[in-house]
């Protein structure tokens, strides 16, 4: 079974090079931001899930016919026709198929900022369609100075606000979910032994390669 893992995280907190850093694992894709893409397919997860369970009319997931209905007098305010079962696992391949690049790629994920307004509650729903994944939460703890760096800047007063309610959810999540979620910070990422935890929280740490991280904790790359 393949490794999926998440890294889930405030924007300008490190999260490109713990990403640069769990993709040195052999066979790894770890990718990059997709605007929340994610966010917006597991919420129509969700929805379809909900009206599945709860509103579409007839028996164990097997929608009751149009012909059923009108026979037995009954409203088609909520007739449907799909099969949940094979839509969720439509969804399950489209995912795969946006992150597991090649046959050989068994550890596969990316990594998303854009998790306020309680979006990061969305990794539940992908905890739900793929059992295995393992989530890394990060954050900055020096918030005045993330709140000075990028877009952030703009407005320092309200970054400073929008990053703890952001840290606040993200923090939370972690808390109630320690069996599949590692935490880490900017500050911490830096320190090998922290990141060899890591490795061996996400099941690979006979792939934690010291020089190799060693060398993009050395290199850091310009936006």
């Amino acid at each position: 079974m393949d490794k999926i893992i998440l890294i889930c995280a405030s924007g300008r907190s490190g999260s490109t090079t713990t990403q640069r850093i769990v993709n040195t694992i052999p066979n790894s894709n770890i990718c990059g931001e997709n605007a929340g893409a994610l966010n917006s397919l597991l919420e129509f997860y969700k929805r379809i899930k909900n009206t599945s369970f709860t509103y579409i009319p007839g028996q164990k997931l097997v929608p009751a016919s149009y012909a059923e209905l009108i026979a037995n007098n009954y409203k088609p305010c909520w007739y449907n026709s799909y099969d949940f079962k094979h839509i969720s696992l439509l969804i399950k391949q489209l995912i795969t198929d946006l992150f597991k690049n090649s046959p050989s790629t068994n550890v596969w994920g990316f990594k998303e900022i854009r998790y306020d307004s309680g979006n990061i509650n969305y990794i539940t729903e992908f905890k739900e369609l793929f059992p295995q994944t393992k989530v890394i939460i990060q954050i900055r703890e020096n918030i005045k100075l993330q709140a000075k760096s990028s877009w952030y800047k703009e407005d320092e007063r309200k970054s400073i606000i929008y990053l703890h309610k952001l840290n606040k959810d993200l923090v939370d999540f972690y808390n109630k979910h320690r069996d599949y979620c590692f935490f880490i910070t900017f500050e911490k990422m830096f320190d090998i032994k922290y990141i060899k935890k890591m490795f061996r929280f996400l099941n690979c740490d006979e792939h934690f390669n010291e020089t190799l991280i060693r060398e993009v904790l050395q290199n850091n790359m310009k936006d």
